[in-house]
């Protein structure tokens, strides 16, 4: 079993979700968090301790960061929303959540 595969509790949709993060993470304008996710795509790091490096820590506490500033103001209908489109195929539906781009830091 993969790390990734382990780590979505072998739930397709759940691992579904996370590559298609990582992918998108892999096209973004930073480098570290491109380099990151290629090399837990190509197996090269484990996605457990990828973020713990302090090569790769500072891009994703960033990230996350970014993202927990907006999420923690939503209320929970929105919260439910937002989560719904994690398992979707609709990228657009999560640009149009309002979503920070964590793929950029903003």
């Amino acid at each position: 079993m993969s790390d990734i595969a382990d780590i979505a509790g072998n739930d397709p949709r759940r691992l579904k979700a996370l590559r298609d993060s990582l992918h998108r993470l892999a096209d973004s304008p930073q480098p570290e968090l491109r380099e990151l996710a290629h090399g837990i795509l190509k197996g090269d790091m484990p996605l457990r301790t990828a973020g713990l490096t302090s090569t790769y820590g500072g891009a994703v506490g960033e990230a996350f960061g970014s993202f927990w500033a907006y999420y923690s103001q939503l209320d929970p209908e929105e919260r439910q929303e937002l989560e719904a489109t994690a398992y979707g195929d609709d990228l657009d539906a999560a640009d149009r959540s309002g979503a920070p781009d964590v793929r950029s830091g903003d």
